[in-house]
């Protein structure tokens, strides 16, 4: 039953410290079968590297398995393929009409897992002594959807780690036996060359262990360098049409 799929746990997988603590506890801890999906976000400076870090931790995987067939290939996904619903961008909306912030890809991931049939689909939010903004509005308690409309944009998923911090899974890991694994992790949405940017959202909740960050030097000058260009873009553009807002 296995190898037809019937019963492996379908999770979002990144390559990044949440999603892949979750697929190795399914695989060496749980001994369940997993079917990783990946959707690609084209716009997303990281997808390359986190490509690689999921090839690497896949390799390291596999000899470790109970046998091989519990982890299948990747199910990639192109997000632009499945262009989120009118009604799930305005629930979207409605979330962040709260005054909280609720990251980009919580709206476009509603595309494929609506075009799709998702439904339990494994998404690895982990659990912090502070939850994050949205969180409070979409759950009841955590990991379980209200009945408030907006909690709707997120039908499509289950929450196994709601309850677990990122340290407690760098402990997990350790006792048995796959931090190895887990520190392959690639999170940074913003690299540089080979390396974390150290200043991105995810780079900022990343747990040090591992991480080899690019010189702050070198970071600081590209993001001069793009303060720059988008300076010149403005200069061009007033220069194109010096008409005065508002005139």
């Amino acid at each position: 039953m296995v190898a037809g799929g019937a019963d492996r746990v379908e999770l979002l997988w990144t390559g990044g410290w949440d999603s892949t603590f979750r697929l190795l506890q399914l695989l060496l801890v749980e001994r369940r079968a997993v079917q990783p999906i990946y959707v690609v976000d084209p716009g997303r400076r990281s997808t390359r590297h986190e490509l690689r870090a999921m090839a690497a931790i896949r390799a390291g995987a596999l000899p470790r398995l109970a046998g091989p067939t519990l982890l299948a290939p990747s199910r990639v996904v192109l997000a632009g393929d499945y262009p989120p619903s009118p009604a799930d961008v305005a629930l979207g909306q409605a979330i962040r009409g709260r005054g909280v912030k609720l990251g980009d890809q919580y709206v476009w991931l509603a595309g494929p897992a609506a075009a799709l049939g998702w439904s339990g689909v494994e998404l690895a939010v982990p659990g912090e002594a502070e939850p994050a903004p949205w969180e409070t509005v979409v759950f009841d308690e955590p990991g379980r959807l209200g009945r408030n409309p907006e909690a709707g944009l997120f039908r499509f998923w289950s929450f196994p780690l709601i309850g677990v911090t990122k340290e407690e899974m760098r402990e997990i890991a350790r006792d048995h036996g796959f931090l190895d694994l887990l520190l392959l992790r690639w999170s940074c949405h913003d690299p540089v060359g080979d390396r974390p940017c150290g200043r991105c959202h995810p780079c900022g909740l990343a747990l040090p262990d591992g991480l080899h960050l690019a010189p702050r030097s070198v970071v600081q000058a590209r993001a001069t360098g793009r303060s720059l260009r988008r300076s010149v873009a403005r200069a061009r553009v007033a220069l194109r049409d010096p008409t005065p807002v508002g005139a």
